[in-house]
């Protein structure tokens, strides 16, 4: 709640769980962690949460005494800073503030130049950074595609490097296991100056995930491990898939979750306490018709709005998904599924909001659809402004000058805040016969111009030689 000449008003709010309902799924969670247990394939942790007083058994089950999970969520930060390749502060994970990014590793991409439906190349995601180092409203990378033109095996630190070369704002990476992950830290540390100076920046910030239903796999909390040891912020997101790896109710789901989430942040604060972490899922559901996991259904919303809300709880900032959607192409659908998810994300106020520009389910990239959320963005942040009520902003005197009959075209009120307004950049409000002599372009031409424009154009400001041959010897590794 803010206030203005003393009178207080609120923008839109959202609130999906009662107090009683956050305390129970969090009951229902720690019962899970007590009872039936998580397996960690990985014999360090097991060594790790043996001795700290957790229940292991039949090899690798772990249960949990309460006053684990307890200890871990009062030693994870509150508020995470992340900075941008200059170091300057850039994304403030913390409270209810919202920042937007693309998301990772699709497959295949609508190319802009042709529509073709086709496998990502380093080109493709180079000029998907160079797009999203412009866009306003996009304030953060993350790897976008995988480029089908290299080694495969040499996928993640191809596209680490090329991140840090292609945008100045921070960075969300994923990697193959500890190795892999080791080198994108070394590659981070070389822009920023060093491994002191990039854990001051927070420049970048890893995603990974457990195995749902109830399991971390060795991989996992070998790069759990790292980034605590490291100092370094990390999403360690479960994905259960409800009616598939997870149980079909969003509550028992949601239970699922925290119960992956809390087991894997014990082990990230016993390896560091302090280490910064960011609280999220993806809990989607299975449809029983396509066979496919929803990104634009109401029932996501609901467990992002949700995800979202018990994070705040615990206090401990948060993930979650915008600007996706299922369609396959950049249509009406895809325009509905994604400004959906913008509201929706705005309005839960999860911290950091990945997967923008995502079509058919993550599996093909958009970068129409990523500038059309830039756009989406841009008009739910006027509408999360909500109505400011107050005796300068009812204006009574203006009011009575003006009378009835009169108009407000030429008052010095409307000159000074007609800007106040959202005015579009890509969407249209002209007259029919403007429109037409305009060139009678339709949205989605219209997102493909800016397209190519920006990539054609926009360049971030360049690495300078020493440190970008520092970061191409580091990614070198990749192949011995």
């Amino acid at each position: 709640m803010r206030t203005v000449n003393s009178v207080s008003f609120l923008g839109p709010q959202f609130a999906l769980l009662a107090e009683s309902q956050l305390q129970d799924l969090h009951l229902g969670a720690l019962e899970v962690l007590r009872r039936t247990g998580l397996r960690f394939y990985h014999q360090a942790a097991l060594d790790m949460l043996k001795d700290t007083g957790a229940f292991v058994s039949d090899g690798n089950l772990v249960r949990f005494p309460a006053r684990l999970i307890e200890d871990a969520v009062a030693s994870a930060p509150g508020r995470i800073i992340m900075c941008d390749r200059d170091g300057e502060p850039a994304v403030f994970l913390e409270g209810s503030r919202v920042y937007f990014g693309t998301g990772s590793d699709c497959l295949n991409l609508l190319d802009p130049e042709t529509g073709e439906h086709r496998k990502f190349t380093q080109a493709d995601i180079v000029a998907g950074y160079r797009l999203c180092d412009a866009l306003e409203n996009i304030h953060f990378v993350m790897s976008i595609g995988i480029p089908s033109d290299i080694e495969q095996s040499q996928a993640y630190d191809v596209q680490m490097a090329l991140m840090l070369e292609h945008t100045t704002k921070p960075i969300v990476f994923v990697t193959n296991d500890r190795a892999s992950c080791q080198r994108a830290i070394d590659m981070a540390a070389a822009v920023a100056g060093g491994h002191r100076a990039l854990v001051e920046q927070q420049h970048i910030l890893l995603y990974s995930e457990p195995s749902s239903p109830l399991q971390h796999s060795e991989t996992a909390v070998d790069k759990l491990l790292l980034m605590a040891e490291s100092e370094l912020p990390i999403v360690y997101s479960p994905a259960p898939l409800m009616g598939g790896t997870g149980p079909i109710t969003m509550a028992s789901g949601l239970v699922l979750a925290l119960a992956e989430i809390l087991s894997g942040l014990v082990v990230h604060q016993l390896q560091r306490p302090g280490a910064p972490f960011v609280f999220g899922a993806g809990l989607h559901h299975l449809d029983m018709r396509s066979a496919q996991i929803c990104y634009g259904s109401p029932e996501f919303q609901l467990t992002k709005a949700a995800i979202a809300q018990l994070g705040q709880w615990y206090g401990l900032p948060t993930w979650g998904y915008a600007g996706c959607s299922d369609a396959k192409v950049l249509d009406e659908q895809a325009a509905l599924e994604a400004q959906l998810s913008v509201l929706m994300a705005k309005l839960s106020g999860a911290n950091l909001i990945h997967d923008v520009g995502y079509l058919e389910s993550g599996l093909t990239g958009s970068f129409e659809l990523i500038v059309l959320t830039d756009e989406l963005i841009a008009l739910a942040d006027h509408l999360m402004k909500g109505i400011e009520v107050s005796q300068e902003t009812m204006m009574l005197d203006e009011l009575h000058q003006v009378g009835p009959g009169g108009h407000y075209m030429d008052t010095a009120s409307t000159l000074a805040r007609f800007r106040d307004f959202w005015y579009p950049g890509l969407l249209d409000r002209q007259r029919r016969d403007q429109w037409l002599g305009s060139g009678a372009t339709s949205l989605n031409q219209r997102l493909n111009e800016r397209v190519k424009e920006i990539v054609s154009e926009h360049r971030a400001r360049p690495l300078d030689p020493d440190t970008k041959l520092a970061v191409q010897a580091i990614r070198a590794q990749a192949g011995n």
